[in-house]
């Protein structure tokens, strides 16, 4: 079933070239999980984000271990392009960089929504350009038919819950340091 929707994506949107460059160079924004890299140290360097930069952090680490560790070395899911060979020529054609390791969860998706998720709840509904953005990068990802739709599905989930976890860790480091000084600086004076 899965196959069938990414045929249909290649056969109804791939002829629009100039939409197929846009959605190369969007999902470009997950690569590596560098943008989500970017941002946490970004919030980390600039005083007024830095406890939303902590928690995007600890998120990130969460991902990256559930994703890739875990996840994508127990499940060892096969990408679209083994079982839809057709595709080889959409590939060469847009350049699109074909990842070796296993299709679920997204890992571009995973990495943008554990970001979403932590803007979210530190600054609500200034955080929609990050939501958006994961949103597009993973609809990027099934319509470069590199993920079927339950991996970028896995990877939104997994990405949410552990930009959630991320959160909640960096609020507990926090109150714990602040309760730490506090004890400190009562037994100074």
């Amino acid at each position: 079933m899965e196959i069938e929707i990414l045929k249909w994506v290649d056969e109804v949107f791939h002829g629009q070239i100039w939409l197929n460059y846009i959605m190369k160079y969007i999902t470009y924004l997950g690569e590596f999980g560098a943008g989500a890299i970017i941002t946490a140290v970004v919030l980390l360097i600039i005083p007024k984000t830095r406890r939303a930069g902590l928690a995007v952090a600890f998120a990130l680490v969460f991902d990256v271990l559930i994703v890739n560790v875990i996840l994508k070395l127990s499940v060892n899911r096969p990408r679209p392009w083994t079982e839809f060979t057709e595709i080889e020529s959409f590939y060469e054609s847009c350049g699109v960089r074909l990842p070796t390791d296993s299709s679920f969860p997204s890992g571009h998706t995973a990495a943008c929504f554990c970001v979403a998720a932590v803007l979210l709840f530190r600054y609500k509904l200034k955080a929609l350009p990050a939501l958006i953005v994961a949103f597009l990068v993973a609809i990027s990802r099934i319509y470069l038919c590199v993920h079927y739709p339950t991996d970028v599905l896995g990877g939104m989930i997994i990405g949410t819950l552990c930009g959630v976890a991320g959160h909640f860790v960096a609020r507990a480091v926090e109150k714990f340091l602040n309760d730490r000084k506090k004890k400190r600086t009562e037994e100074i004076s």
